[in-house]
């Protein structure tokens, strides 16, 4: 296996390792262990095989860079998008769109975690209670037939097809998702890296 083989699937297995890092701590983290390897490539005194190993597992010299993580209050902009995207909608719609761009702008979250917070569910609780009126006022009727200038009978019609069960489930699943992901956003958003925490490098190579 060449060094160019070796440093690729090095870097590789700790850029997929880093990905439960904060994007500014991971970034870090990549920038100085691929300026690490190439500065020893360069000097070409040591084999990179050994560089590698000197550096250690990549899951490992991840979890020496979270060692510096701490947990810190959400700021007002973490906290509104929360609270806005959970409940927003009923402030005319607008409240909701308004936590979105409070959490997509915030640093604090990931890409994963803004794209859940804006698909479950949209509109938040305003959201789903349009789609519930819509699901009853839609499954909610009657059907009237009888011959012209005879009787006519009219009998009632409903119900979605969805047995006991399944519409208890999906209730309870409506419901819970928004609390779950805002839960969610409340932890991650808190993760903060330390200000007096070492160079990562430091870290990773003792």
């Amino acid at each position: 296996m060449t060094d160019d083989t070796l440093a690729a699937d090095y870097l590789k297995r700790l850029r997929r390792a880093a990905r439960s890092l904060p994007r500014a701590r991971r970034a870090e983290l990549l920038d100085e262990i691929a300026a690490h390897i190439a500065e020893a490539r360069a000097a070409g005194t040591v084999p990179l095989r050994v560089v590698l190993d000197e550096l250690g597992d990549p899951a490992e010299i991840v979890a020496a860079a979270g060692a510096g993580q701490q947990a810190a209050r959400l700021g007002w902009r973490e906290t509104a998008a929360i609270i806005l995207l959970l409940a927003g909608g009923f402030l005319f719609v607008v409240g909701w769109f308004a936590g979105l761009v409070l959490l997509w702008s915030s640093p604090r979250w990931r890409w994963p975690d803004k794209l859940l917070g804006t698909l479950v569910w949209p509109g938040g609780y305003f959201g789903v209670v349009l789609v519930g009126l819509f699901a009853v006022s839609s499954d909610a009727g009657q059907v009237c037939q009888g011959p012209a200038g005879g009787p006519v009978t009219c009998t009632s019609t409903g119900g979605g097809g969805l047995p006991t069960w399944a519409s208890i489930v999906l209730f309870v699943v409506t419901l819970g998702a928004p609390v779950a992901v805002a839960i969610r956003l409340a932890v991650s958003g808190r993760q903060v890296p330390h200000p007096a925490e070492p160079p990562i490098l430091q870290d990773a190579v003792g």
